[in-house]
């Protein structure tokens, strides 16, 4: 890892996410890896009053004050007959909120994910403790942002994140509707030996006291198996396959005062397949179905906001 911290001033004049029972006028979301290599670049501060023209060229990421994305943890598996309904609930809910508002992830986890024969293995190192933070008590349940379902204007589950999937668009909403303090921009790129760049600038809208962390997610669309509630050549989307970041993310060391801005680079090579190929594994990768996702949080709750991008 190699890191290269730039700090440019003016006075040095220069560039400164019912169940399978248990088990403003703020403008839109304005909003990129444990076997990565990663290069920052973090630039300090802007000029006086919070201007933006020390921000270098080719600069990702809004530097207008905007709203939050949702970001759904849909907590999901394939022998839960009650998760294609779920899966339902969260594309209404995207298409009524608008794509870059309400961004979906599909964390396969629980006993309705786990390996059995003749089930696909959608699962990753991440779910379990995913599930045990949000205090899921159902499937399907959903986090929005990581934030206490109750301070939403749902219920929650148990007393934590996770909600029923009748309360993803009710709490999507009330999470547009909140300032983030920091804008999200992202590019990534992937090379003919199926190595992935992801490009994140991030910049603060208004001072973040508290520790932020950097999450890139990697999913995959069109998975086709088996499953409960939805027959046997079920197209699944959204699928986590990789927290590039790791569990909770990468922390964000440089400063996240308000006209800060922020720079990193991810390189992350994309295995042939995930889990295996049989009917019992989770797929070869199609990089063509690949997105990627990158959200802000404070820790490991808490999700400022998120953006999503295709693989170029």
């Amino acid at each position: 890892m190699k890191k290269i911290i730039i700090i440019l001033s003016i006075a040095l004049g220069a560039l400164t996410f019912t169940s399978c029972e248990k088990e403003n006028a703020l403008t839109p979301n304005a909003n990129f890896i444990q076997n990565s290599d990663t290069t920052d670049m973090t630039v300090g501060g802007g000029s006086a009053g919070g201007g933006t023209s020390g921000l270098p060229a080719g600069f990702l990421a809004s530097t207008t004050p905007s709203n939050r994305a949702a970001l759904l943890e849909d907590f999901t598996g394939v022998r839960c007959g009650f998760c294609p309904d779920g899966h339902v609930k969260a594309a209404s809910a995207q298409q009524t909120l608008g794509p870059e508002n309400f961004i979906i992830m599909a964390v396969h986890a629980g006993s309705y994910a786990a390996p059995s024969t003749g089930w696909a293995n959608f699962t990753t190192p991440y779910g379990a403790a995913l599930v045990a933070q949000a205090d899921v008590a159902g499937y399907p349940a959903g986090t929005i942002n990581r934030l206490p379902a109750s301070s939403l204007g749902v219920s929650p589950q148990l007393n934590g994140s996770a909600m029923s999937r009748g309360s993803w668009e009710t709490a999507g909403a009330a999470v547009n509707a909140m300032e983030s303090p920091v804008n999200i921009g992202a590019k990534a790129i992937i090379d003919a030996s199926n190595n992935l760049e992801v490009k994140v600038d991030l910049y603060y809208t208004k001072d973040e006291v508290d520790a932020n962390n950097i999450t890139v997610a990697l999913l995959q669309n069109g998975l086709v198996s088996n499953q409960s509630g939805g027959g046997q050549n079920y197209v699944q989307n959204h699928v986590l396959r990789d927290l590039i970041t790791g569990q909770w993310g990468e922390v964000v060391t440089e400063s996240t005062d308000s006209a800060d801005f922020v720079q990193k680079t991810f390189n992350y090579a994309v295995p042939a397949d995930y889990n295996g190929t049989t009917t019992e594994g989770g797929g070869a990768v199609v990089i063509n179905d690949l997105r990627v996702v990158v959200f802000v949080t404070r820790g490991q709750t808490d999700v400022l906001t998120a953006i999503k991008v295709d693989v170029e």
